[in-house]
C-alpha cells in the first residue's frame, strides 16, 4: 500500500498578518524558508518516490527546498489553494468592514457558496478529490510527498475520513510545514 504525505507550505508574511491568502501568489518569508530547510532532514528519512506541489510560489519554494536529491517536483493544479475571491489579501477585520453582509453569512463555510469571485467548498472538494484519485491510479504503490495549502489539507483529510463531522472538518488544520500521512487502499 502506498502512502501520501501531505505538507503545508512554509510561512508567508500573509500567514503572520492573518490575511486571507487563497490564490494570492506570494513567496515564503525568511522564517518559512528556514522551516523548509529544517523539514528537509525529516523528509529525507522517508521513502519518497514522487514529489508533487501546488503551482503557487509558497508551495513550490517549499517543495524545492525539501525535495530529495534527484527528485523532480511535479506541479499539479488540483492542489492549488481555494480561491477566496474578494477576501484575498484582507484580514478578517477588513473583510468584515468591506463586505459586512458576506461576512455575516460566514460565507467561507457555506458548502455551495463563496465570497464573490471565489471557489465554493463543493468545487474545491471535487477538484482535490479528482487529483487524489489520479494520484492513486497513476502512482499506485508509490509513496507521494504532496506540498499544498491549509484549506486543501482539510479537504484531503476529508477524503481519507469521509464520515468526518462538519465541526471536525473545520477543526482540522496543518500549521506551516506540519505534515500528516495517509494510506491509500
Amino acid at each position: 500500500m502506498a502512502k501520501i504525505y501531505i505538507i503545508r507550505h512554509g510561512e508567508t508574511d500573509f500567514n503572520v498578518q492573518n490575511r486571507y491568502l487563497g490564490r494570492t501568489d506570494i513567496s515564503l518569508n525568511l522564517k518559512g524558508k528556514n522551516q523548509a530547510k529544517k523539514m528537509f532532514n525529516r523528509i529525507n528519512s522517508l521513502d519518497i518516490d514522487i514529489v508533487i506541489s501546488s503551482p503557487l510560489k509558497r508551495a513550490l519554494e517549499t517543495a524545492k527546498i525539501i525535495k530529495q536529491n534527484g527528485k523532480k517536483v511535479l506541479i499539479d493544479n488540483h492542489f492549488i489553494e481555494r480561491s477566496v475571491g474578494v477576501y484575498e489579501g484582507l484580514t478578517k477585520k477588513e473583510a468584515k468592514l468591506k463586505y459586512p453582509d458576506l461576512y455575516a453569512k460566514n460565507i467561507t463555510r457555506i458548502y455551495n457558496d463563496a465570497p464573490l469571485g471565489g471557489e465554493t467548498i463543493k468545487n474545491t472538494e471535487k477538484r482535490v478529490f479528482k487529483g487524489l484519485n489520479n494520484i492513486k491510479k497513476i502512482y499506485k504503490d508509490k509513496n507521494i510527498l504532496l506540498i499544498t495549502h491549509a484549506f486543501v489539507a482539510k479537504i484531503i483529510n476529508k477524503y481519507f475520513n469521509p464520515n468526518i463531522s462538519e465541526s471536525k472538518f473545520y477543526a482540522f488544520t496543518l500549521k506551516n510545514l506540519e505534515f500528516k500521512d495517509y494510506q491509500f487502499n
